[in-house]
């Protein structure tokens, strides 16, 4: 797909089993902050119900959305995994239920449990290697495609596969920041896309109606 493609879970169901036995719920409402850059993480946090957005501070203060979190994924656990403080904020894009696990706690699950550790190993390696390739197409890919990149990925992440629904919803500020430009040139580009049948907008909600078209633009610039 591109340079926004995080749809694979990072625990499957019987992975997270052994955290769900050791943590707490925790309930967050739209626009609610989980955790600052710069802080020092107390614990592990798991989606269980919701979606969050990962953002690092760039060069004058502008917000880089580095990805949308989505159920079952683990926030953060880069930072974790090195012991140092949080290198990116998470806050929620809608209501939101997490599984909080103790730092301590969550480093026993990890000494008794190879499967687990070696899953997140496998899932750090993964992270890498799409982080390259968006230093990549940042350098070299137009702001459409990514544009296009960045909507099926959304859709696919939010909607799954199936064909049932082809919308999202989500703002045009954090839409230019997941995707690495400014608000007016997603504004520009999506109303090129709406004149030529794309897509259609009401509000902050955007409607898919040819991902065919969406993949051509996509690969055009690969």
């Amino acid at each position: 797909m591109g340079i926004f493609n995080f749809t694979s879970p990072c625990f499957p169901p019987q992975i997270l089993q052994p955290f769900r036995e050791k943590g707490d719920g925790l309930f967050f409402k739209k626009g609610q902050l989980i955790y600052q850059e710069g802080s020092t993480p107390l614990g592990a946090y798991f989606v269980e119900k919701g979606k969050v957005k990962i953002s690092k501070t760039g060069s004058l203060g502008k917000e880089k959305i580095v990805k949308i979190a989505i159920h079952p994924e683990l926030l953060s656990f880069s930072d974790l995994f090195s012991r140092r403080k949080y290198t990116t904020s998470a806050e929620t894009l809608e209501e939101t239920f997490l599984l909080f696990v103790s730092k301590e706690d969550f480093w026993k699950v990890l000494n008794k449990n190879q499967e687990i550790f070696s899953h997140l190993l496998c899932r750090l390696a993964e992270d890498i290697n799409r982080i390259e390739e968006t230093v990549t197409d940042l350098a070299y890919k137009p702001v459409r495609g990514r544009l296009a990149d960045a909507i099926l990925s959304l859709d696919d992440s939010f909607n799954g596969t199936d064909g049932s629904s082809h919308s999202i919803c989500l703002t045009r500020t954090d839409l230019a920041g997941y995707v690495g430009t400014v608000k007016e040139t997603v504004n520009r580009l999506l109303s090129e896309l709406k004149e030529e049948k794309i897509i259609s907008t009401l509000g902050s909600r955007i409607e898919i109606h040819d991902r065919e078209k969406l993949n051509k633009i996509s690969k055009l610039y690969n």
